[in-house]
């Protein structure tokens, strides 16, 4: 019987973009899209810029381009740098049912690695598509499980997601594969400590797993040996991070089910957990009117799950001193959404979270941790507002916008992706990368993306 590395390794190797459905081939682009749109929204980021400081002073060969420049660092400095552009806003997508961000690490290393080897675009395309379906794959067994004992899910599993990446364009051969998943193994990480003081580390641990993945592959390819079991194992990354061990019934169906069309868009920089609740009060505010100033009590309820992400340490998300804390508290994101009319990264302002009006309907706003609101698989919101004369408003959103129940309008993606490119680029140079990146397989390499991403700040 095949070890799970065996299957997720024989559908990386073996895939071909003729097996690709139409489509997952072009929800796939739309994905691009988005993952572009909200990277290069980061370039003058303070986040962005001390990474890039750390990879250009660290004086190594130049083999990949740090996006936005002309700047050439080696391959796994370069996969840091850009996912940390990519993830860096807490803005990029999201399977919701695996609660992971896939794009960030597996765009990355895909753009990253085929440009070190020369790749085409079908084929850089074709391994971008394997690290979605392997990262939502390992990200469902988990069962939620990852978040639940103190970890970042994205950051356990981005690095055999991007492993299968940069394995599928150096063309390894299989049992190299197992070995890089295997010591992948020994690199999964992501603790969420940054929940408690709003520190950047999150930001980083999509890019850092990207950067341990190409370690391991180029150490499997000197004839480095990792654990074949290091899934299923008896020390293996479900029993050690989630308690229990994972069977195999979400690697049976690759190739047959495709899970990269339930990668949802966010259309609120700010934890997924939180958007249905953003969505209720900004019907709230259009519907009835509502004012800050009307309230009495805002009650949300929330899993508990959820409730432990994005409503405690309670003191801290009511007084949030960081744009992560921001991103990460339910009464920091609903209070801003009232008193403003939308949560765009605009919102996410230091000077908001110290304004009067806004702090003060931060302590008005309640949060419950309350299991009969959840619904499997989906980030719901219900939400109740008393207002000061005494009327009631409530709202039960049980699907998040990017689901087929509350499918997002794709003229929001493309705003979306407007809105995040206007600060460095024209109208054309924008027109230029939406055309690059639908036609993307039909590219000779990376160059031409890299050469329409290139903008004269992004040495700052």
């Amino acid at each position: 019987m095949k070890t799970i590395s065996e299957r997720i390794a024989d559908f990386t190797l073996n895939l071909t973009f003729e097996q690709i459905p139409v489509n997952v081939i072009g929800y796939g682009k739309l994905l691009l899209m988005d993952t572009f749109g909200v990277a290069m929204a980061n370039l003058e980021a303070e986040h962005a810029q001390a990474i890039r400081r750390v990879v250009t002073e660290n004086g190594s060969r130049p083999v990949c381009t740090l996006w936005g420049s002309a700047d050439q660092v080696q391959v796994a400095e370069a996969v840091l740098y850009n996912a940390g552009l990519i993830h860096g806003s807490d803005y990029d997508d999201t399977h919701v049912g695996g609660i992971v961000h896939p794009s960030a690490a597996v765009v990355s290393t895909a753009i990253c690695v085929g440009e070190a080897v020369g790749a085409t675009g079908q084929e850089i395309y074709e391994a971008i598509i394997v690290g979605w379906e392997v990262i939502v794959r390992l990200a469902l067994s988990a069962k939620g499980r990852f978040h639940d004992v103190g970890y970042h899910g994205t950051g356990i599993v981005s690095s055999f997601a991007a492993a299968c990446v940069a394995g599928k364009l150096y063309k390894v051969s299989r049992d190299i594969l197992v070995n890089a998943l295997g010591i992948c193994g020994s690199q999964a990480a992501g603790l969420q400590e940054f929940l408690r003081d709003g520190s950047w580390v999150k930001k980083l641990h999509p890019g850092w797993a990207a950067h341990s993945a190409v370690y391991a592959l180029q150490l499997a390819m000197a004839g480095f040996t990792g654990a074949k079991e290091v899934f299923e194992g008896e020390f293996g990354l479900f029993k050690t991070h989630c308690g229990f061990v994972c069977g195999t019934e979400e690697f049976e169906n690759l190739g047959t089910v495709w899970h990269t069309p339930e990668i949802t868009f966010k259309m609120y920089p700010v934890c997924h957990m939180t958007h249905s609740f953003i969505d209720c009060v900004l019907e709230a505010r259009e519907k009835y009117e509502v004012e800050p100033e009307e309230v009495e009590e805002i009650e949300c309820r929330i899993e508990e799950r959820c409730y432990h992400i994005v409503c405690e340490p309670e003191a801290a998300k009511k007084n949030p001193q960081t744009d992560y804390m921001m991103r990460f508290s339910l009464p920091y994101v609903v209070s801003v959404a009232l008193a403003k009319g939308k949560v765009s990264p605009w919102e996410i302002s230091m000077c908001l979270a110290r304004d009067s009006r806004i702090g003060g309907l931060m302590n008005r706003v309640r949060c419950v941790a309350d299991d009969g609101k959840r619904n499997p698989g989906y980030f719901p919101g219900w939400l109740k507002i008393r207002l000061r004369d005494g009327r009631e408003f409530v709202f039960d959103q049980r699907w998040e916008k990017g689901t087929p129940q509350n499918p997002v309008d794709l003229d929001a993606v493309m705003e979306k992706f407007s809105n995040n490119l206007e600060h460095f680029y024209t109208e054309s140079q924008m027109k230029q990368l939406a055309e690059l990146l639908q036609s993307f397989e039909k590219m000779d390499g990376a160059q031409p993306l890299l050469k329409a991403l290139e903008i004269e700040k992004a040495g700052i």
